[in-house]
């Protein structure tokens, strides 16, 4: 860590007893394997009603109280594996079919990582000189299959910070599709907000949902709450775009054009010059910058900064939206180093042109430490949006992709240290030929 950043002395660990009830189907986790699903139905089916009603209650009884609504779940995913027009199943039947056919998922029992904040929606009933904060996290459970969960916390009085208790059981949403890869996610309004868990819906997003970048926009005199994510089906990534206003009905939508084919997209908060932008990061080893009319269909990027230090020599990206200040919009960065390090930092760009780098923090801002105590991946510090609170900038960062501290450093501080960007050793990438998804001939 840099002389300018303190860490908080705070941690959010993973639990492994999050979890939530999803379909199973005997045979599919064997690669190569058969599902076994007629064989299974077949054998709960000719149990004796005597020994269905008993396994019945001590399913509810061991798992009712671990799961939101587990009757409708294991109700759903009984009728999954029947037959359409089979005949109705008794309720002890229906249970024990479904749960026949149901796994626990521990959401995060590999890692909690990667937080993106914004300002709650609701600061009521807070003392003077605090900010809740609302985050999204990136649950990565076994096999490597990231979900999406909301935390909270307060900022303050002073340099402090504090994560809120988590609530459980953990709650899915209902989706509806809306056309193709878009859909729509909605939760039990009587749902906690860290309770919900957006997980994987479409075939794109098959092997996960990775690193939401949030971004409170403003548009038209309101505030709609943005998200960038990597949608990933184990061969190809795309970026998608999810939208909410209360974070319990979500919106989520393909994005097209060139920057949407990659991972790492990060929104700005507001039009620039009457254009959406956002950064990228197309030819996966520097920062652009990209336009759009619409915030769906992007442009291919304009090269912004690359991987100049050896503390990025590897690669260059962001670690979240950019920040709004009076002297510029402040990128938080991500560098990569020889042995896969993965540090912190930090650049500044024009207000009314971002595409004009004016300041480059000179090393990095947060570096991995003796605090990390290694991980699911080693020497890896990595945000996906920090937060300015009376003149603080907060960073929460994933440490080794497996657990969520917390760093806060002085804006001003942070701002000073900048200086002008050096001419560039960086090797500008070609990206006119990035205009076609890869594959395209």
């Amino acid at each position: 860590m840099s002389i300018l950043a303190t860490d908080a002395g705070v941690e959010l660990a993973p639990d492994p007893g999050r979890a939530i009830a999803r379909l199973f189907l005997p045979g599919e986790s064997t690669p190569g394997g058969e599902p076994r699903t007629e064989g299974v139905l077949a054998r709960v089916l000719a149990t004796s009603p005597d020994a269905i009603a008993a396994e019945a209650w001590s399913i509810l009884d061991r798992f009712g109280a671990r799961h939101d609504g587990l009757v409708a779940t294991l109700r759903a995913n009984a009728a999954a594996v029947r037959a359409p027009g089979a005949p109705d199943l008794d309720d002890d039947m229906a249970i024990v079919v479904g749960a026949a056919f149901t796994a626990e998922y521990s959401v995060e029992g590999t890692a909690l990582c990667n937080p993106s904040a914004v300002a709650h929606p609701d600061q009521s009933g807070l003392a003077p000189g605090q900010l809740r904060v609302m985050l999204s996290l990136r649950s990565i459970g076994e096999p490597h299959l990231s979900s999406v969960q909301f935390c909270e916390a307060v900022i303050g009085p002073g340099r402090r910070w504090e994560f809120l208790p988590r609530q459980a059981p953990l709650s899915r949403a209902v989706v509806s599709a809306d056309a193709d890869s878009s859909y729509r996610a909605v939760f039990d309004p009587t749902s906690g907000l860290s309770t919900r868990v957006l997980f994987p819906v479409t075939d794109e997003e098959s092997h996960g949902i990775e690193d939401v970048r949030l971004v409170a926009f403003e548009h038209d005199g309101g505030r709609e709450y943005r998200g960038t994510f990597t949608a990933y089906d184990g061969g190809s990534i795309a970026s998608k775009l999810l939208t909410t206003t209360d974070f319990r009905e979500f919106a989520v939508r393909s994005l097209t054009g060139p920057p949407a084919w990659t991972k790492g997209m990060a929104l700005f908060p507001r039009l620039v010059g009457g254009m959406h932008l956002a950064l990228g990061r197309t030819d996966g080893e520097s920062l652009g910058l990209a336009r759009s009319p619409d915030g769906l269909d992007w442009s291919t990027e304009e090269p912004l900064h690359g991987p100049d230090a050896l503390w990025e020599v590897v690669q260059s990206g962001n670690c979240g939206p950019p920040i709004e200040t009076a002297a510029g919009w402040l990128v938080l960065t991500h560098g990569v180093a020889p042995m896969r390090v993965y540090s912190i930092g930090a650049i500044l760009l024009e207000l009314a042109d971002p595409s004009h780098v004016i300041g480059v923090l000179p090393g990095p801002l947060v570096e991995p430490s003796g605090l990390d105590g290694g991980g699911y991946v080693p020497n890896v510090v990595y945000s996906c949006g920090g937060i300015v609170h009376d003149g603080v900038l907060w960073i929460p960062h994933g440490v080794d992709d497996a657990r969520i501290r917390v760093v806060s450093v002085e804006l001003d501080a942070l701002l000073a240290a900048m200086r002008p960007p050096s001419p560039s050793t960086w090797i500008r990438p070609d990206l006119s030929r990035r205009d076609r998804r890869p594959g395209d001939q």
